[in-house]
């Protein structure tokens, strides 16, 4: 039996029959009393229960049916919603409480210091999420039996400070030299040289990550964290052996979320996730390979979207107008056109709306996120990788607070180890990084989205394509780190959603935080209004139903009035898909047996 498994039940079978057991020379103890679960157990249901929540699928299930949206990696029909999908109840019951109860019973007890910080890392984990999610969070107040009647909130500025505080000291407490004192089954860095090494690495990196994203709102507080961790790299994921990921196997609920979701449960029923349009247009602008591993190709020819497109002829000086199919593309967030474009689109043919049927096996023109991803029931999901340890540095250097290497050669590497992750050729790996836009010193310019409503430019300096690269890492499994991303600093230009789950609005951008949960209010009044006051909210409807309260360490930002800009139909960015030339198309054809229809030769 998979290790994971033999925890899990163990756990619960100490928790329900714990009463009940005991050895021959313990009939003096006292029977009514559970017996301890040991910290391996309560970390590694915590850790699962974390996958679980980030991967989780269904609408109430967990983070990513909307991320994936609201981060534009995948459109899985939701609609820009931030609503609290259980996180709350999620993190602080179900997994929380499993690494609070570590540290009350443990906490005192030398023999397992090592175990506790890692409980503690974990805990911080968490309210990262807590925090990035909803702002304001009881940190000090939750899970704590003496706080029934009130349960005070703590601004974002305190739970982030307390974030980096608490890893920085549970760090610098593990002994890597103690192998006595570590977890006895590690389901995540059990393998690794030195586990206990690797844990401290990512709660180093775990804090560059959250000093990186919150530099507006605590300052020096927060670069004097960067400075320090940069001084030390070595103490810092430098390897993919070191990444950050929760295990899973093909058990019977064991399996990946994914897995479980699509193809256990809604194998032929349902939206399928597709690739964005956002995706789409960005993976095209940049001549991006990861398109074909991120996301599979419509399999059946006659299935495929069929772009109309002008090429020019090495035999003659005539133009051709052509149609063709082409092996992806991205779907809209949605089909509605809002009143200020219906005059310059009358009478023009969208190129979205296309047939798109549901279920895996439905016949669509848009391309299923990879099969790679959502079919392999044992698939980890990733927390913190490699590569994204890489960007983090690269972006301390570029902002002068440290790193031994120049900020290129670490955004290098962090692209290195996503393109090895994904099995990408090193040739192609290659040519990617000399385009335009993602090589340093050079400015990216992209393509229109369909309305021509925004464009897949990137903002000028080197930083920006350390940005891009990090949204493009955290795809599939890390959407609310990219929604973070966007939020902390508007890399990317989306489009607005034009069907949001708020009916009030006409269209809504991606939204600056989730809404609390109903019971938040209802059980925790006081609390609540403290947690407004912090936000500077006046009311529960504001609250509860006004996208646009910015946390503090957002960018600021300003919605754009999408509704006047003038819109047309623009599909340069499926457009010359197999080159410039009639001839170069008709080659594709002939090896990739696709039909090609002349509609007209003109000069």
């Amino acid at each position: 039996m998979n290790k994971l498994t033999s925890i899990i039940l163990l756990a619960a079978m100490v928790l329900v029959f714990g009463s009940c057991l005991k050895k021959f020379e313990e009939l003096n103890t006292d029977p009514t009393q559970f017996l301890k679960v040991s910290p391996e157990s309560s970390i590694t249901i915590a850790i699962k229960r974390t996958g679980d929540m980030i991967g989780g699928a269904g609408l109430n299930s967990g983070i990513n049916i909307n991320m994936w949206e609201i981060a534009n990696f995948i459109e899985a029909g939701a609609r820009y919603s931030a609503n609290d999908q259980g996180i709350w109840q999620t993190s602080y019951v179900n997994i929380l409480q499993n690494l609070v109860q570590v540290e009350k019973t443990y906490g005192g007890d030398t023999l397992f210091t090592n175990r506790v910080q890692i409980a503690r890392i974990w805990k911080m984990y968490i309210y990262s999420i807590l925090a990035g999610y909803y702002g304001p969070i009881p940190m000090d107040e939750a899970n704590n039996l003496d706080n029934l009647a009130v349960i005070n909130f703590q601004s974002e500025d305190e739970v982030y400070t307390r974030i980096l505080s608490v890893l920085k000291e549970a760090s610098n407490t593990i002994n890597i030299n103690n192998s006595k004192d570590k977890l006895t089954y590690d389901v995540v860095y059990g393998n690794t040289a030195n586990p206990l090494l690797s844990w401290k690495k990512f709660a180093n990196t775990l804090r560059l990550r959250i000093a990186l994203r919150c530099r507006r709102n605590l300052g020096a507080v927060a670069d004097d964290a960067i400075r320090e961790l940069m001084a030390n790299e070595t103490q810092l994921i430098n390897a993919e052996a070191e990444t950050m990921k929760v295990p899973y196997e093909n058990v019977n609920n064991n399996e990946n979320p994914y897995y479980r979701y699509y193809i256990k449960t809604n194998f032929n029923s349902g939206t399928w996730p597709k690739m964005t349009d956002m995706m789409f247009m960005y993976l095209r602008s940049y001549k991006d390979p990861r398109m074909a591993y991120y996301f599979d190709s419509v399999k059946t020819v006659a299935n495929r979207y069929r772009v109309t497109d002008t090429l020019s002829s090495t035999a003659d000086d005539s133009l051709r107008v052509v149609t063709y199919p082409i092996p992806f593309y991205g779907l809209n967030k949605s089909n509605s056109i809002l009143t200020g474009w219906q005059a310059t689109l009358a009478g023009q043919i969208s190129p979205q709306g296309q047939n798109n049927q549901n279920g895996l096996t439905g016949a669509s023109v848009y391309s299923n996120y990879s099969a790679a991803i959502y079919n392999n029931p044992a698939r980890p999901l990733i927390i913190l990788n490699y590569a994204e340890a890489q960007f983090l540095k690269a972006q301390a250097s570029l902002l002068g607070l440290g790193g031994a290497q120049p900020a290129e050669t670490y955004y290098a590497q962090g692209i290195d180890a996503n393109f090895a992750f994904w099995g990408v050729p090193n040739n192609q790996r290659d040519a990617y990084k000399g385009v335009n836009g993602i090589r340093f010193g050079t400015t990216g310019t992209g393509f229109y989205n369909y309305l021509h409503i925004v464009k897949a430019d990137l903002p000028d300096g080197d930083i920006n394509k350390v940005y891009f690269q990090m949204w493009l890492n955290y795809y599939p499994d890390q959407p609310f780190e990219a929604w973070c991303l966007q939020r902390q600093t508007r890399v990317l230009n989306l489009s607005p959603h034009t069907t949001p789950g708020l009916a009030a609005l006409l269209f809504q951008d991606v939204p600056d935080r989730g809404a609390y949960p109903l019971t938040v209010n209802s059980q925790n009044p006081d609390g609540y209004q403290s947690a407004l006051g912090l936000l500077n909210v006046g009311s529960f409807n504001e609250e509860s139903t006004n996208p646009y309260i910015r946390l503090r360490f957002e960018m600021p930002y300003k919605v754009p009035d999408y509704n006047a800009m003038t819109a047309y139909y623009d599909n340069t960015a499926a457009m010359k898909w197999y080159g410039t030339t009639i001839q170069s198309l008709q080659a594709a054809a002939a090896a990739s047996g696709f039909t090609v229809t002349i509609v007209k030769a003109y000069k």
